[in-house]
């Protein structure tokens, strides 16, 4: 829902929400909210999370808009009027699934740190919930990203225990007045490059001495082979399925080669790279593990751990500790100025966790995901 640092507001200024106009391009005078949200975004995650990694980029949020097939996105954003036209200080957004979850809209309210406490969140969010309901959507879904740090004060914990968040972080306050419940809390990990090569190399051939001779990895950037495109799609949708959830009612999102190549053009839109390692069972021929990194080089100290998966039947193998050891190889040496790597783990896989705990990564904060009927 709303950011999450308790930021002391200005005096009250005058703003309004509006829906922001949707550019060709960049280049075009529409595209001053695009720009908006993106520099909204990073004075928000500055304050909240302590740097701007994930804040999305212009040309992000409108490769986003331009792709509705598999999820519709739908924004409302607060303005305040000056001199050189409109400023954006709040979004709203809405996630509309088309394929999968057509009674679940997903949304997050983000309000920039000087303009808080003015009810800008909570129009925002009534926005989202009275939208949400126009679509025919019966459950919503918030979404809370929180900086690193243990809660000092009262704290939150979903049903199933893994996991907490501060209770009085305004986004957990208003997504509570919302009638929203904690479902699931995701911890959010960073890796500080470089990684020393024989540590990685350790990793690489203890992994290759379980896995043994049944199995060998292949790496490759964009495009994904045709060859593999079919079993990517497929490893997609495996992770999609088997990823824990806690108590989110919500089923597994669609995936197949027509997604992964829409996907693939929408990278190449925004300027993203990836580097993409792969497990292949030789016996059969089959993909059963992969791990994906990915970037952009107008954000040149950090990368962004994509999906990582290994199909249940070829668990227990160290596929999982492979396919990451040589695709942090390979992305050394693609990108060696990097400083940085984040990744995302549900805090109900405890697996993965120890995965990633093992190559050095550390608690960077999380994210709080709330859900209700509306």
């Amino acid at each position: 829902m709303s950011t999450s640092s308790a930021v002391p507001a200005p005096a009250t200024s005058a703003w309004r929400l509006v829906t922001p106009p949707h550019p060709a391009s960049l280049d075009d005078a529409d595209a001053w909210a695009y720009r908006g949200i993106a520099d909204l975004h990073v004075a928000a995650q500055t304050a909240d999370l302590g740097n701007a990694d994930a804040a999305p980029t212009a040309i992000g949020i409108l490769v986003g808009a331009n792709n509705q097939e598999y999820v519709r996105k739908v924004r409302q954003v607060a303005v305040v009027d000056g001199p050189d036209g409109p400023r954006v200080i709040g979004e709203g957004v809405l996630f509309l699934q088309v394929r999968a979850n057509r009674e679940l809209a997903f949304g997050s309210v983000t309000v920039h740190p000087e303009h808080r406490r003015q009810g800008i969140g909570a129009a925002l969010a009534r926005w989202a919930l009275d939208t949400a309901r126009a679509e025919g959507r019966t459950s919503f879904m918030g979404y809370l990203d929180f900086g690193p740090g243990r809660p000092a004060g009262e704290t939150l914990t979903p049903a199933s225990g893994s996991g907490v968040v501060a209770a009085d972080l305004p986004g957990v306050v208003l997504a509570q007045k919302l009638g929203l419940t904690l479902q699931l809390v995701e911890r959010r990990s960073r890796l500080d490059l470089p990684v020393a090569p024989e540590v990685v190399s350790r990793f690489e051939a203890e992994s290759r001495a379980v896995a043994g001779d049944a199995y060998r990895v292949h790496t490759w950037t964009a495009p994904t082979p045709e060859a593999w495109i079919e079993q990517y799609a497929a490893l997609e949708q495996a992770l999609s399925d088997d990823e824990p959830r806690g108590g989110l009612d919500m089923e597994s999102d669609v995936w197949d080669a027509d997604r992964i190549r829409l996907e693939e053009a929408a990278v190449a839109a925004k300027g993203d790279q990836y580097v993409v390692t792969a497990a292949e069972h030789v016996a059969t021929g089959e993909l059963v593990a992969l791990s994906m990194l990915r970037w952009n080089d107008l954000k040149p100290d950090h990368t962004d751990q994509q999906a990582t998966v290994v199909l249940r039947a070829h668990r227990g193998h160290r596929l999982g500790m492979l396919v990451k050891a040589v695709n942090l190889r390979e992305h050394a040496r693609l990108r060696p100025g990097a400083r940085r790597i984040y990744t995302w783990n549900n805090e109900e896989n405890p697996h993965m966790l120890a995965i990633n705990v093992a190559l050095g990564f550390v608690p960077a904060g999380g994210c709080a995901n709330f859900q209700g009927a509306i």
